[in-house]
């Protein structure tokens, strides 16, 4: 009897520590069965990954951890590891809600809400930083190209002053001989964009929904339809178009229509899909016209809307590039080793230099074949 607790000790510790375990699998619409990009997939808050652009993701975890699959304007799944099966499907919220009251709301009001909240938010925490993942993926005739990297920068309400802290980059030279000339280029500062953005020169003189309320209410339609989900939580979904002033104001100049997903009790914005029209994209001293679509996720774990991931994707009759961005947890060893700051991230990201060792701590977003192929000839 006196071995008994002993052994009974061990057998609890094995089960409460429980096994490493990875995780491989992909997201998809329970309707449609669609894939789901850039899906959030965590243990908690700080510790996770997004679904890629296939919606497929990769995730280690012990067998005993208990994940969250969130996507804003989708009802929540939460999973034992060791239960995680080859396809997950997540139910997307619906527009019908029975056996309760809606009462009207004052749309202009509400619209004044939402811009005034994320106004207070920058000047309450403008100077906050967060850590971020990147990867860009660049196609064009002659070249290939990706870039990742680890980088700090002012995340409140939209990204600005990025830092490189580490990163790789790397081309297809099968395709051809040579680098795209990014170093001339503002392809760079897309991930500054957002339905309001601060202090960011590209997107300063762009026309957007939730700059100013004056513009809003002067250019913009808003249309508003509510959405509900299994727990009862509720979302305004609000898609912005261009009223008949608004196509006559900007037939030539860069605007941004989309969809915002907004927290009906809080009325803060929580996702906003978006597209730049008539934007351009400068190619050495030339400036292309280039279609933007871009999915942005806001967090307010700070208090503040702050940006926890986002996706971009253009192209014009020369290239085509795609962008994502993914905030990871700040307070891992090792990622303040070197900051390198440039004209672009192209040169930071060589000035910075590559750390083998940051990409094996965090999980980051798996790359699609093609990103694999790219930057690993694999």
């Amino acid at each position: 009897m006196k071995h008994l607790f002993p052994l009974l000790f061990l057998l609890w510790s094995v089960q409460t520590f429980g096994q490493e375990v990875k995780l491989q699998g992909r997201v998809v619409d329970a309707e449609t069965g669609e894939a789901l990009p850039y899906v959030n997939i965590y243990v908690e808050k700080g510790n996770g990954t997004l679904t890629n652009i296939d919606g497929e993701f990769q995730f280690q975890a012990k067998d005993t951890d208990v994940l969250t699959f969130s996507f804003i304007g989708y009802s929540k799944q939460r999973i034992k590891a060791d239960k995680v099966s080859d396809i997950i499907r997540l139910k997307p919220y619906t527009t019908e809600l029975k056996e309760v009251t809606v009462l009207p709301i004052d749309e202009r009001e509400v619209l004044k809400a939402i811009i005034e909240k994320l106004k207070d938010d920058y000047r309450e925490c403008g100077t906050w930083k967060r850590k971020y993942f990147f990867r860009a993926l660049i196609e064009e005739d002659s070249v290939n190209y990706i870039a990742e990297a680890f980088m700090d920068a002012f995340s409140v309400v939209n990204i600005r002053y990025s830092e490189i802290l580490r990163g790789l980059q790397s081309y297809d030279s099968d395709a051809g001989k040579g680098k795209l000339p990014l170093n001339s280029s503002n392809i760079h500062k897309l991930i500054e964009v957002g339905p309001m953005t601060i202090k960011s020169n590209l997107w300063s003189r762009v026309t957007k929904p939730l700059q100013r309320f004056s513009d809003t209410k002067e250019f913009y339609v808003a249309k508003f339809q509510n959405l509900y989900g299994e727990d009862g939580d509720m979302l305004y979904r609000i898609d912005f178009s261009l009223n008949e002033k608004g196509h006559m104001e900007f037939c030539d100049k860069a605007y941004i229509a989309g969809t915002a997903y907004v927290e009906a009790e809080t009325l803060r914005v929580l996702r906003f899909d978006g597209s730049c029209i008539n934007c351009k994209a400068r190619m050495g001293l030339i400036a292309y016209p280039t279609s933007i679509d871009f999915h942005l996720e806001y967090d307010y774990s700070n208090g503040a809307a702050s940006v926890s991931n986002m996706a971009i994707h253009g192209e014009n009759p020369f290239m085509s590039y795609r962008a994502l961005l993914f905030a990871i947890e700040g307070d891992k060893p090792g990622a303040d080793k070197q900051k390198a700051s440039g004209p672009n991230i192209v040169t930071a990201l060589i000035s910075a230099g590559f750390d083998e060792s940051l990409w094996s701590k965090y999980d980051i977003v798996k790359r699609t074949k093609e990103e694999e192929r790219i930057a690993f000839g694999k």
